[in-house]
């Protein structure tokens, strides 16, 4: 979160209280034992200290960028010839689950519009099942939406999602929740084996992979880049050794600090009451996505934790997280996550558009 007008000085100390705030989380969540305490406890802690003290943190959007660079290349080690082949068997059910989960959204987005009395279309497109940072690029594309509300609702959607999904994989269908490296990597290969260069030279390809995505406008490219480009090497039978367990954690905790700050909730009217509404429109669609994920374990006899995180209602970024951690497929969870945030990206603008033309016309 960057605080405009804020000084060098005040800038470093609104950082050091995030990193603070945030490893105390993270201490507090691995004690009690919650699945990711790195991402978990840093949202959490940052989110309510954020919220109940009123005090500005800072926290880089660079970190954000280092976070999905590292998950790209964490996602695409786990890919093989097997798995690609494996999911276009999937295909079928990622187009059904796709189209229920977003026409569902939208639908709670409408009721919620109703209720409340904000905009319609932006509580809509603050409903709709996507990536945060991706949803919020729609804004560029549709005219008259309001950004606060939709951020709320996509940070609200997200948080709950992100605290309540790991939860309900470990302790109700047996996740592992300390399988941070579970199935990941090329083989025994480790890092220790690479040859020296390749701990400058492998950075530097990921990084170049997502220069290159973002340069041609696709989606999500700081995290589709590397994760590409590591499927081609390991493809290639170049080396894809396993992510160190400490950058894993790294990532979490960035993800998490950026998740926790986005939450604003002073800057709507009424918030509380909006706040409660909003919470109540997560946990339907979070039962929905459940209820979907069961109907897909069923189906193609695939594990609960699985099934459940490929159809949850979060953004990609936040569900491969959760699958590294807790001993998920993330190649499956990945595609159908992917899968739908693409159709959103192409197809969700246009229905907007035709949709404000719409009303324009009454």
């Amino acid at each position: 979160m960057y605080i405009e007008g804020m000084n060098v000085l005040n800038s470093w100390r609104a950082f050091a209280e995030a990193i603070v705030v945030a490893l105390a989380g993270v201490a507090v969540f691995s004690v009690i034992n919650i699945p990711l305490p790195w991402l978990i406890g840093s949202l959490i802690a940052v989110a309510v200290w954020s919220i109940a003290t009123q005090r500005e943190l800072y926290w880089p959007f660079s970190f954000r960028k280092i976070a999905m660079v590292l998950l790209g290349y964490l996602i695409g080690t786990s890919f093989t010839q097997d798995t690609l082949i494996e999911m276009g068997n999937h295909i079928p059910s990622m187009i059904a689950i796709t189209i229920l989960t977003i026409v569902f959204g939208m639908v709670l987005g409408d009721i919620f519009s109703k209720i409340t009395g904000l905009d319609r279309s932006s509580c809509m497109i603050g409903s709709i099942p996507g990536g945060l940072s991706q949803i919020m690029v729609l804004l560029d594309e549709i005219k008259g939406l309001n950004p606060t509300v939709i951020m709320f609702l996509q940070s609200m959607r997200v948080m709950v999602i992100v605290i309540v999904v790991p939860i309900v994989a470990v302790y109700i269908f047996g996740g592992d929740s300390g399988a941070v490296q579970s199935g990941m990597g090329t083989g025994s290969v480790n890092w220790a084996n690479m040859p020296w260069y390749t701990y400058l030279l492998y950075p530097l390809l990921m990084t170049a992979g997502a220069w290159l995505f973002a340069r041609l406008r696709i989606p999500t490219a700081l995290l589709l880049g590397p994760m590409v480009l590591t499927i081609v090497m390991t493809f290639a039978g170049y080396p894809t050794p396993e992510l160190p367990v400490g950058f894993v954690n790294l990532a979490q905790m960035f993800i998490g600090v950026h998740i926790g700050l986005q939450m604003q909730p002073r800057d709507l009217p009424d918030w509380k009451r909006i706040m409660a509404y909003t919470a109540v429109t997560v946990i339907v669609l979070v039962l929905f996505g459940l209820g979907l994920g069961y109907g897909l374990a069923m189906i193609y006899e695939l594990p609960f934790t699985t099934a459940l995180l490929s159809t949850s209602p979060g953004g990609m970024v936040e569900m491969g997280l959760t699958a590294v951690a807790v001993g998920g497929d993330v190649s499956v969870v990945t595609s159908y996550q992917l899968f739908r945030l693409l159709v959103i990206m192409v197809f969700v603008p246009f229905f907007f558009k035709w949709l404000g033309k719409r009303h324009a016309r009454r």
